[in-house]
């Protein structure tokens, strides 16, 4: 019987191709086999990019509008008054003529009104000087009086605020706008003040007011949408930080402002 002698070089690679083809699976049509003796390292999540689909940090919940209310500590007696007069509002209405019942919490006035109203019960020394002694002061009455103010505050205790993103709570704004539909509006400064990262000529900041809806407003969720209430303002602001126009609905970027050198704001220091 012949009997075939394989060299010992053949022997082994046959060998060698039989072990290897038994640990690994086969490859599907179409992908790349990825060697068992690779090893995937997957980054820590300190040392990848954060990506929005990234879920491992949890952001802190918005405040509410009452919330960033209770949140300001200020002693001014404008924003004393202001906040109390929300906090106690029931039924509210935007009219020309003061309407108020304490007792039911009616509050009815327009944007003037509203900020004499809080003059007259909160600071009546303030609404003496600025309003120069008138029963119901028209808007340019107070205008004429921040703009003679100065930085220092005066006599009456009265100063001018020149930059908007240095309101405090109790500060009084108003835009003293000249046309045959509107004399302009006044309103009370309710947060503090900061620049919208998005836009950075808008300098936001949280407000009363008796009027329309502005941005993240109290009066969005209610039954009536004009009257008193609590909104974000956005104030249009040139390179040197000066007041020039307004964006009504503060903070949100698709709508447009409205240019108007007429905006001045006083603050009540006593």
């Amino acid at each position: 019987m012949n009997v075939r002698i394989f060299p010992c070089g053949f022997l082994f690679i046959l060998m060698a191709v039989v072990a290897f083809s038994g640990c690994v699976s086969p490859t599907p049509a179409g992908s790349t086999a990825v060697p068992s003796f690779e090893k995937t390292v997957v980054p820590s999540i300190m040392e990848r990019p954060v990506t929005h689909a990234d879920t491992t940090r949890t952001p802190e919940p918005a405040q509410s509008i009452t919330e960033q209310l209770a949140s300001v500590r200020s002693t001014n007696p404008v924003w004393i008054e202001a906040y109390r007069i929300f906090n106690n509002m029931k039924t509210t209405e935007y009219i020309h003529t003061t309407t108020v019942d304490e007792v039911k919490g009616i509050y009815k006035f327009d944007c003037l009104g509203f900020v004499d109203y809080v003059l007259k019960n909160g600071a009546p020394e303030a609404f003496k000087s600025a309003g120069h002694g008138y029963e119901r002061p028209e808007l340019v009455v107070y205008a004429n009086y921040f703009k003679k103010c100065n930085e220092v505050p005066n006599a009456d205790g009265w100063s001018r605020v020149a930059h908007p993103v240095d309101l405090k709570p109790g500060d009084i704004c108003l835009w003293q706008k000249t046309s045959a539909d509107s004399v302009g509006h006044m309103w009370i400064i309710a947060g503090t003040p900061k620049v919208n990262p998005e836009r950075k000529d808008e300098v936001m900041v949280r407000i009363f007011d008796s009027d329309g809806v502005h941005g993240d407003d109290s009066r969005a969720v209610k039954s009536y949408k004009y009257g008193l209430g609590s909104g974000v303002m956005g104030m249009m602001v040139d390179t040197q930080g000066n007041p020039i126009g307004l964006y009504w609905q503060g903070g949100n970027l698709t709508s447009t402002g409205t240019l108007d050198p007429t905006i001045v704001c006083g603050r009540y220091n006593k």
